[in-house]
């Protein structure tokens, strides 16, 4: 049987160059429904029986090339464990060696969450006495955009995932979090839930997720660049974001993001930010310090360079909401790749970021006492 490749399941994106019946199978990125932004790719590999070399050709021209050196491309034969396969990058060409252990494997960036698989989560635990689930709005192509409201402490926290659709690890982090939220006999989250009002944004570009994009939503905007004046009709997820919180307020702001070079979590602050204050930087200094002791990922070092005082781009989420409230706002960079450093083991991976995620319970926790 000819092997043959498909994208056809939501996120899935990559186009063909040239599939023959033996030797590698040559493919290409393919850009964002909307955008120019290249890097994200999912696809089915089906009926390649023998190992191939899968050549991603324009790997060299992604939107991030320097994400490429140290990565494994991910793969899954049954849509719930995923492993990395070997992968190398010559500076140009992403060679994925497929090793076949049975008829049909996808290939991904990293492991797929479509929205389906939120929809799923949010039935399970719709349940609980901890939890409202709220529609806030809905995105460009119509889908409704939730927001889960834990608890109904005093101290009102917001945290978002998923502003770009290929940073999937967030997802996973939001996935973890969300099921220990909602656990009713769990004592740190009956602490926080005391002190706090838990509100969690689990994926905001659901369009974005489901056309398989890597950085834009349906209509080609970059949603982490348009918090300062957020168009209705374009980014209607952060006009609906900005209304909620507008109507909660906002005591403290995490923003989950994936970063494709870095090897272990670090945080962005608010230091560049007009309005900044001591009180804030010091609220962000002891959420980091407490990041680093409480999960094994995070290292307290700025991977980013820092803003200078009044030049905090206000368009980005985490500077917009900690310049227009007052509190202290981080942007969370998972990473993608799995290298690791030697602070941080190799292996990253959905059970980590699930992980990581029940593990900002403590970390919330902590941060409030």
């Amino acid at each position: 049987m000819a092997p043959r490749i498909d994208t056809d399941f939501p996120g899935g994106s990559i186009d063909v160059v040239r599939l023959p019946a033996r030797g590698a199978i040559e493919l290409a990125l393919r850009t964002d429904s909307a955008s120019d932004v290249r890097q994200w790719f999912a696809f089915r590999l089906d009926g390649a029986t023998r190992a191939r070399e899968l050549v991603i050709t324009n790997a060299g021209d992604a939107s991030f090339p320097n994400g490429w050196p140290a990565y494994r491309a991910m793969t899954t034969v049954d849509g719930r464990r995923w492993r990395r396969a070997p992968t190398t990058y010559d500076g140009g060409s992403l060679v994925i060696r497929h090793e076949p252990a049975c008829s049909a494997a996808v290939y991904a960036y990293f492991a797929t969450y479509p929205v389906a698989r939120l929809d799923r989560l949010l039935a399970r635990i719709a349940p609980s006495r901890n939890l409202e689930i709220d529609v806030v709005g809905e995105s460009v192509q119509g889908r409704v955009l939730p927001v889960l409201r834990f608890g109904a402490g005093e101290q009102v926290i917001w945290l978002l995932g998923r502003q770009h659709p290929g940073e999937a690890p967030a997802s996973f982090l939001m996935d973890g979090l969300a099921r220990r939220l909602a656990r009713e006999g769990d004592d740190a989250v009956a602490f926080l839930l005391e002190r706090a009002t838990v509100n969690v944004a689990p994926l905001v570009d659901l369009d974005g997720v489901e056309l398989g994009n890597m950085r834009t939503n349906a209509a080609g905007r970059n949603l982490n660049r348009a918090w300062d004046d957020p168009d209705p009709d374009d980014t209607p997820e952060v006009a609906a974001l900005v209304a909620a919180m507008e109507a909660t307020g906002v005591d403290l702001f995490l923003d989950v993001h994936a970063d494709e070079s870095s090897p272990f979590a670090f945080a962005a602050g608010s230091e560049g930010n007009p309005g900044v204050t001591d009180a804030i930087l010091g609220g962000e200094a002891l959420l980091r310090s407490i990041l680093e002791e409480e999960t094994v990922e995070f290292v307290d070092e700025p991977f980013y360079p820092i803003d200078e005082p009044g030049e905090a781009d206000l368009s980005c989420a985490s500077n917009q909401i900690g310049e227009r409230f007052g509190c202290p706002a981080l942007t969370l960079e998972l990473p993608i790749k799995d290298c690791g450093d030697e602070r941080v083991r190799p292996g990253w991976s959905p059970a980590r970021a699930e992980r990581f995620g029940a593990a900002l319970v403590d970390v919330l926790g902590r941060y409030l006492a």
